[in-house]
This record gives C-alpha cells, structure tokens and sequence, in this order.
C-alpha cells in the first residue's frame, strides 16, 4: 500500500510552527527521573519571582505535538545522575532547553562532589545552577532567546539559513530514522518522528552513504522521500522550508 502525502500550501506551515501569544514568556520546566523532581520544583518556585520568565511545571513530552496550543514558548527538560565514587558521590544535573515543540536550542550540565548521598537540597542547589546557565545565555544570545520566548521558535534572522526541521540519525537495527519538529516544514509534508526513511530523491539512502544522507537534512532543499511507517508505504515531497 502506497499512500501520497503532498506538501501542504505554504501559507499553512505557520499552523502550529509557533507558540501562541499567551505562552510568551512562559518556560516550562520537565523532570525527567526522579532525582530531578526537586530541581525543577525549585526552577518553578524560583521563576515565580522573575519579572521576565515565568515557570510552570510539566509532565508531558513537547515533541508529542506542535505549538498551536502550547501553553509555553520554551521548555526546560531537566535529567539527573548520580555516581558513587572513592571520593564520595557525584551528583550531575543537566538542562535540556527545547523550544515549544520539543526541538533542541541549547543544553547545560552542572555537577558537585558530595561526601554524602544527594540529598534533595542538592538537587535543588544544582537546579539553581542549570537555571543561571540558562539566564547567563539569554543575556549572551538576546535575539534567538528573544525569539525563543517571545513566539516558541529560535532564531536569529541575521543567520539562520533555511531549513525544514528534521535530521536523519542511523539506529543501531541498521534503519536511517527521522526526527521531526511537529509544525515545522517536514512535519507538513507528513514527515514523522520515527519513520524509516529508505529513498532519498528516488535512490536508496545507503547508495549516498550514512553520512551523505545525514547531511541532506541540514541542505535546506526539497527532497522526496519513500519512508515506512509501520506496514505502510508512505512518499513525502518536501516544498518551501522555513526562512527567517
């Protein structure tokens, strides 16, 4: 069974490629495991007494659906680990900041040496830590964090370059998989998370080569794909890619 999705009107790729107005200024703040529960409870707390971000907690995965209503502009995943070494325990928390539809902006990791099993106030001391990475970047990078929590997508108009939202990553059963932003350009087409991409521009993607292929995603044109999703057949033609 071969199923055709065309590209939508371009005039449509907006729907849903934006957070709206009301999440302007909101960061969502996500604990990924246990141990970074406390941080984030502390980032949420902590946020409450910003006058320029304002925080609210999450459970749910902003990948899992596009930004049209997005109670968010931005997302703060938060993952912790924690070792016992000779010396003590190694406490690590890491922030992940994603925009409204889960799409990868920027990224901190932060670790201490205790001398005694992590306890919760250090967890909630190293999320203070993630949190002034994360405020030191705004300052550094105005526009595209300007961008970011004023309408849920960074960029910078100075730099970007074209691109449809999605990147092709091998797995380890051999497949070449998508990764796609839901709303942007790709998503449109009927590109999806997760979808075994075998043609790329009616070749087999192995004839280009792993890497060949990988980079196709980064190329800003508009490339055919023959992709599987689950026993379906499904052919993807990319049109206009999003351009600051």
């Amino acid at each position: 069974m071969i199923a055709l999705l065309p590209f939508l009107a371009a005039a449509l790729a907006p729907a849903g490629l934006y957070a709206p107005a009301s999440a302007a200024n909101v960061l969502a703040v996500q604990a990924l495991d246990a141990g970074a529960r406390p941080a984030a409870v502390e980032i949420v707390r902590e946020l409450a007494a910003s006058r320029t971000l304002r925080g609210i907690a999450i459970e749910s995965d902003p990948s899992s659906s596009d930004c049209s209503a997005k109670p968010y502009a931005a997302a703060a995943r938060l993952a912790s680990s924690v070792q016992r070494a000779e010396e003590g325990w190694r406490l690590e928390l890491g922030l992940y900041l994603v925009d409204c539809a889960g799409w990868s902006v920027n990224e901190w990791h932060n670790e201490v040496l205790l001398a005694h099993p992590a306890l919760d106030g250090d967890f909630e001391k190293l999320g203070l830590a993630v949190l002034l990475r994360l405020r030191t970047w705004i300052h550094e990078e105005p526009v595209v964090a300007s961008a970011l929590f004023r309408q849920g997508l960074a960029y910078d108009p100075a730099t970007a370059k074209p691109t449809y939202f999605y990147t092709l990553f091998k797995t380890n059963d051999g497949y070449m998989r998508a990764y796609v932003r839901p709303g942007g350009p790709a998503y449109i087409a009927g590109m999806r998370t997760n979808d075994i991409v075998d043609k790329v521009d009616g070749k087999w993607w192995w004839e280009y080569g792993t890497y060949q292929t990988q980079q196709r995603a980064y190329d800003g044109l508009p490339h055919t794909f023959e992709i599987t999703r689950g026993k379906t057949t499904v052919k993807v033609a990319l049109g206009e890619p999003f351009t600051p």
